[in-house]
């Protein structure tokens, strides 16, 4: 399939996605509360959410400016906030988030970070936003599970799914941390395997693609068993990350002047989410995230809200970063066009005198 094609089918996907809700919420008859509900908020509350949103941006972008700091390289922290912008506008568009950290590397490559030091700059924040929300999901379940069972109810086998998968995600990437021979016998296995279901087509190019992604990700955190400090920094960059994901929840509640949960709740029933849905192989898992949204938070956003709820949080978690990285893109693009110009210019310039 066409690159072309494949990006016109995933933005069909995405925006196909909200016009469901949307379809659901007026035959619902949510969509006239929402209207009434949108105009009850102070507008202090939306600047605040469009602040959780460039809070959100600027630790993504300090985990790449410090890493590449430790490692020598000078990037500047706007260039680093370029780099997020490009990598969460097009994981957020692409299957799995799979396009994101490509172009990242790329554009840290136009700048002189080597593709190596890139990679590894995206691999050890994967590496600590994973541990951190491994880490910080099991500790808010263990304190709020009474919470978490009255909001998900008989649906909570969503969560336990999304968690038990997460937790296999991160014991995978602990062991190909710790233990690279172990990890190789698991590749070697799971490529027999593919090869024999007819899955895998080329099992030598393959192995060579995770070998090379084992080998990567391995140094990338061995280089930062090294720097414990700089280590410890990244760890807590990354769960700053995911607080700052969670917290227009939080607004979007207080928004609406709502009471019976707490931050702590909200922000644990926004991770056990977060854990639920973003196994979902689509753009930004889309539709699992509306859906399993609907589910857990139907008891703290009461009808004639939860529409509005919903697509405020939607806008400030995901959308808003597809129309910042689509902008940018397109500015981006515009001044690359226009300095190839001027440069083009100035060579045909000398050669014009001389005729």
């Amino acid at each position: 399939m066409k690159s072309r094609t494949k990006k016109i089918l995933n933005f069909a996907l995405i925006f196909g996605t909200l016009a469901l809700v949307l379809l659901v919420g007026i035959n619902g008859q949510e969509m006239t509360g929402a209207v009434d509900a949108l105009k009850s908020i102070a507008p202090v509350w939306i600047i605040l959410c469009v602040g959780a949103y460039l809070l959100h941006l600027c630790l993504d972008a300090g985990t790449i400016w410090h890493y590449l700091r430790c490692q020598g390289y000078k990037v500047s922290f706007r260039y680093a906030l370029f780099n997020s912008i490009i990598g969460m506008y097009y994981s957020n568009v692409t299957p799995g988030a799979t396009g994101g950290q490509p172009m990242q590397v790329y554009y840290l490559k136009k700048k002189g970070v080597p593709i190596g030091i890139g990679t590894s700059a995206l691999t050890v924040k994967f590496f600590c936003f994973q541990f951190m929300l491994a880490v910080l999901s099991t500790v808010l379940w263990i304190a709020y599970g009474d919470y978490i069972a009255v909001q998900t109810g008989s649906s909570i086998w969503i969560l336990i799914v999304g968690y038990t998968y997460n937790l296999i995600t991160v014991s995978f990437v602990l062991m190909m941390a710790v233990n690279k021979n172990l990890v190789r016998f698991f590749i070697k296995l799971f490529i027999r395997i593919g090869t024999k279901l007819r899955i895998c087509k080329n099992p030598e190019a393959t192995l060579v693609k995770w070998e090379d992604i084992l080998s990567t990700f391995h140094e990338s955190v061995m280089s930062m068993r090294t720097h414990p400090k700089d280590f410890f920094i990244q760890l807590v960059l990354g769960g700053a990350i995911l607080l700052a994901q969670m917290l227009p929840i939080f607004l979007v509640y207080c928004a609406f002047e709502l009471t019976g949960s707490n931050y702590l709740e909200l922000t644990t029933l926004g991770i056990m989410l977060y854990v639920s849905a973003a196994y979902t192989p689509l753009p930004g898992a889309s539709g699992a995230q509306e859906g399993v949204f609907a589910i857990y938070f139907s008891k703290v956003f009461p009808d004639g809200i939860r529409l509005m709820a919903l697509l405020l949080w939607r806008f400030f978690t995901y959308y808003i970063s597809i129309l910042v990285g689509a902008v940018t893109t397109v500015v981006h693009g515009f001044r690359k066009d226009k300095a190839i110009s001027e440069e083009m210019a100035k060579e045909q310039a000398p050669s014009e005198a001389k005729q």
